[in-house]
């Protein structure tokens, strides 16, 4: 009895200290649990709010692009009817013969076929506006001081000038001003034909963008002037005042990129997306506000909290029950010594966790096999994607032909066929006449179109055994296999006469020169016949276009 007091006193520490280790144990492992729960609900939120950026980022990106071909557009549309318009102007220098009336009645013309510009006008060498719609009879508005009018009288070269933006002293607006030089006959100055296009009008452009109800589309100058803003410039035309970012971004990528800035004139923190327009002087500036993009994502983080901090109250009020539940199976070990079941439940833990270890065992296994089945499903997706991206490759993508690269392998192949065959080929050289012509005199749309209606004629005079190609440029090839050289003088006479009994509006006849050349087994590669193809087509070239010049070589072994 003597002993029993102490040994009691004994087991009470031992079941304090114990219950002072578990209850440190749990504290820890719930402290680690909360960390765990906290860092992945961060992580989550981070890569959640950089796809929303990165949405964003793609998303102000096309827009960009597309508002650079809607501006493109516009401005080539009015360059046009500059150039027509210089043209008749200086016809009329030519003749000696200004006829005022007659030059206001174009110009008003070219005004209604042009609802973009505010006013087309014409200066004359001192720099007084002469010609235009409200242009006063007394001639007092002088703009010989502006930047635009002294470039066209100091550079002789004939191109577009873009300046601006000015407000305009006739019509009282913001405009970008269009200008070409005039030159008298002897090639001197003799004014500037400008088109006023007004700020206002990129409105019904930048409108069309979709990017929020806080979001902005900027078109700028290359010196980063305001042209015009949507949803409004707030009275800063002209303004140069932007963000150090769009300063720091254009100077290191001046084409175009990304960046992050709070914008000067409504103090809206926005991500932007900037692209300098292919041929004028203009930024296109688009951004979307960072409180619209991320209006969802705050919402995602409201509701990822909420469950983070449930977890966590599930995991604390868990480790509380754990603790309890620890603390009344000690005391009852304590108490009733139930040694051997607390082996059985050992024992019959660890039975199931070999269970749950076979399981997992299996949907690993079953894992690796989908995974194995995605991997072969996808290299045959790649394998197909690479066939078509190496048909694409070696098509024209304006005529449908094959291209230089096709037109190569085939000469390849049939000089390679013809020596083992010994049976010799022809090739035409066939050349668009005055195709430089077409371009400049009707545009480049309409030289595509000559070019298309070239290749599809001589697609259908072609036989199935020939092969036709788009060489380059206005240039064509034609390998006819085992033909002899007067057939294929025949082919290619039948080709020029089918076009040039064709007409193609505006443009009118269009005709070719063809060089016709054999490809003999003695040649030594395949490139032999096509520079003989292109000596005969230079010939039929000096001796006055729309003809074929024959091959005019001997076969090997003939006297």
């Amino acid at each position: 009895m003597k002993d029993a007091k102490p040994t009691i006193l004994h087991d009470q520490q031992s079941q304090r200290h114990s219950r002072c280790r578990l209850r440190l144990r749990l504290a820890l492992l719930a402290a680690l649990v909360s960390v765990l729960v906290i860092s992945l609900a961060g992580v989550a939120l981070w890569q959640e709010k950089q796809r929303y950026r990165e949405r964003a980022s793609v998303a102000t990106g096309n827009i960009a692009r597309l508002l650079d071909q809607q501006i493109s557009g516009v401005i080539d549309k009015i360059d046009l009817s500059l150039q027509t318009s210089s043209k008749i102007y200086t016809s009329m220098l030519a003749e000696g013969s200004l006829d005022a009336a007659h030059l206001n009645q174009h110009l008003a013309a070219q005004e209604a076929l042009l609802p973009e510009i505010v006013s087309l006008r014409i200066v004359d060498a001192q720099g007084v506006v002469r010609y235009g719609r409200g242009v006063p009879a007394e001639g007092s508005v002088d703009v010989s001081d502006r930047s635009y009018f002294a470039e066209a009288r100091n550079d002789p070269a004939d191109r577009l000038i873009v300046h601006g933006p000015f407000l305009a002293r006739i019509s009282k607006a913001w405009v970008m001003v269009l200008a070409r030089r005039l030159s008298k006959p002897d090639g001197s100055f003799a004014g500037v034909l400008y088109a006023n296009l007004g700020c206002s009008y990129f409105e019904s452009i930048l409108s069309l963008a979709s990017l929020g109800p806080n979001g902005a589309a900027t078109i700028r100058t290359t010196d980063l002037a305001l042209v015009h803003r949507f949803p409004d410039t707030r009275n800063a035309v002209g303004s140069k005042d932007v963000s150090a970012q769009l300063r720091e971004v254009i100077a290191a990528r001046p084409q175009g990129g990304e960046y992050l800035a709070t914008t000067k004139l409504d103090g809206v923190e926005r991500s932007n997306a900037y692209r300098r327009v292919e041929r004028y002087p203009f930024y296109v500036i688009v951004g979307q506000a960072t409180d619209d993009y991320l209006r969802a994502w705050r919402f995602s983080v409201l509701v990822i909290s909420s469950l983070a901090s449930l977890t966590l109250l599930v995991a604390w009020f868990a480790t509380f029950r754990v603790y309890r539940s620890q603390i009344r199976l000690n005391e009852d070990i304590a108490q009733r010594t139930r040694i051997g079941e607390a082996l059985e439940r050992i024992i019959a833990e660890r039975a199931q966790l070999y269970a749950e270890l076979e399981r997992r065992k299996d949907a690993l296994e079953e894992a690796n096999a989908t995974l194995e089945q995605k991997v072969e499903e996808r290299t045959l997706e790649l394998s197909k994607a690479n066939q078509a991206l190496e048909r694409f490759a070696r098509r024209d993508t304006l005529t449908r032909l094959g291209n230089r690269l096709a037109a190569d392998e085939h000469l390849h192949e049939e000089f390679l066929r013809m020596k083992r065959s010994g049976l010799a080929y022809s090739v035409l050289l066939i050349d668009i006449d005055h195709f430089k012509r077409v371009n400049d005199q009707f545009g480049h749309e309409q030289g595509d179109k000559v070019l298309r209606h070239v290749a599809h004629t001589l697609n259908h005079s072609c036989r199935v055994t020939d092969f036709l190609a788009r060489f380059g440029g206005e240039e064509f090839l034609v390998i006819l296999p085992a033909t002899a050289p007067l057939q294929a003088a025949l082919v290619a006479e039948k080709m020029r006469q089918t076009l040039a009994e064709a007409r193609i509006e505006p443009v009118g006849q269009i005709t070719v020169s063809i060089g016709v050349a054999a490809a003999w087994p003695s040649d030594e590669d395949e490139n032999a016949a096509v520079r003989q193809a292109d000596e005969n087509l230079y010939r039929a070239k000096t001796e006055g276009r729309n003809r074929v010049a024959e091959d005019l070589r001997l076969p090997p072994g003939s006297s």
